[in-house]
C-alpha cells in the first residue's frame, strides 16, 4: 500500500516534468560523519551504510557520478553550510536549517529515546521516572537540543531535572559509560545505540521512546541549483516506489521506511 502511494506520487511528479528537457551534468559529492549504522567506514576504508547505498542508487538513476567522504560532524555541518559539497547526511529537519538548506525526500524513519544498563531495573514510562539522572548525549546536535528540551520540561513541571553530559562520542563511549555505571542513561538514536551495544558487547536496554524522526540529505541553498534537488528527489521517489526496495535496505538495521505522502512532503517543503 505504501509502495503504491509512492508510485502514484512519482507518476504525478513526472507528469509535471518535461521529460525531454536537457539537464546540466553534475559531479555530486557528499559528506557524512561516522554515525553507524546510517553511515560508517567499512574494513577497506570506504564510506558505507544504508544512506550511502540509497544515494549511490539515486546517482545511477540520475546518470551522474557521485563520491563520498567522511569527516567529523562539525566539519560536515560547516562544509554543507559553506557550499563546499553538493550535500550532507544524515540531517534532521528543523525550521532554522530550512532557511539555508534544501532537503531531499525523507530517506528513513528513526526513533530516539533513553537507554539504561540492564543492571538498572528502573521502569521508565515518562520524565518523572528519570528525576536526577545523569544522561549522556551525542552533541552538539539536534539530538542534544532535544534532550535540552526534556530537561527544561522537567524543570517546568517541578521535577528534579536531569544533568546532561555532552560528548562527541565517535566510538560509542557513552554505551560503555552507561553499562559501567559512570552515567545513568543515554539519550540517542535507537538504531545507532543498538548497533554500538552489539559492536562493543555491552549489556544495555532500550527503556523509553521519546519521539520518531525523519532523516534527509541536505543541500546548501546558496550554492545549489533547485533543479538538481528536484532531479535528485524525482529519482529517489522512482526508486522508493519499487516494491521491497527500502525494506530490503533498511530492515536489517532496524530502521523503518519513511512516510512519503503529499502531506509529509508539503510539510517539509520538499522540492519535486
Amino acid at each position: 500500500m505504501v509502495v503504491q502511494r509512492i508510485a502514484a506520487m512519482f507518476s504525478r511528479v513526472m507528469m509535471g516534468t518535461c521529460l525531454v528537457a536537457v539537464f546540466p551534468s553534475y559531479a555530486l559529492d557528499f559528506s557524512t560523519f561516522n554515525f553507524p549504522p546510517f553511515s560508517q567506514q567499512d574494513q577497506s576504508g570506504e564510506v558505507s551504510g544504508p544512506f550511502v547505498g540509497i544515494i549511490k542508487d539515486i546517482c545511477k538513476e540520475m546518470n551522474e557520478p557521485c563520491t563520498f567522504e567522511m569527516v567529523p560532524n562539525r566539519r560536515l555541518k560547516m562544509k554543507v553550510a559553506n557550499g563546499e559539497v553538493t550535500g550532507g547526511f544524515p540531517y534532521g529537519w528543523n525550521a532554522e536549517r530550512a532557511k539555508t538548506l534544501y532537503f531531499s525526500v525523507p530517506f528513513m524513519l528513526t526513533e530516539y529515546g533513553v537507554f539504561v544498563s540492564n543492571k538498572n531495573q528502573t521502569q521508565i514510562s515518562g520524565l518523572s521516572d528519570m528525576q536526577g539522572f545523569h544522561v549522556g548525549v551525542f552533541g552538539p546536535s539536534n539530538t542534544s537540543k532535544s534532550l535540552d528540551k526534556l530537561q527544561a520540561k522537567m524543570e517546568q513541571d517541578g521535577l528534579k531535572p536531569i544533568t546532561i553530559k555532552l560528548q562527541t562520542d565517535p566510538k560509542g563511549q557513552l554505551v560503555k559509560m552507561v553499562n559501567h555505571g559512570r552515567i545513568d542513561a543515554i539519550y540517542n538514536n535507537k538504531a545507532v545505540t543498538m548497533y554500538r551495544a552489539k559492536e562493543l558487547n555491552e549489556d544495555i536496554r532500550y527503556a523509553w521512546k521519546d519521539k520518531e524522526l525523519l532523516y534527509f540529505v541536505a543541500f546548501p541553498k546558496e550554492k545549489t541549483d533547485i533543479n538538481l534537488v528536484k532531479r535528485f528527489n524525482q529519482a529517489a521517489l522512482k526508486l522508493f516506489s519499487q516494491s521491497g526496495y527500502l525494506d530490503g535496505l533498511l530492515t536489517p538495521w532496524s530502521i523503518l521506511p519513511p512516510p512519503l505522502t503529499d502531506d509529509v512532503l508539503d510539510k517539509y517543503d520538499i522540492a519535486r
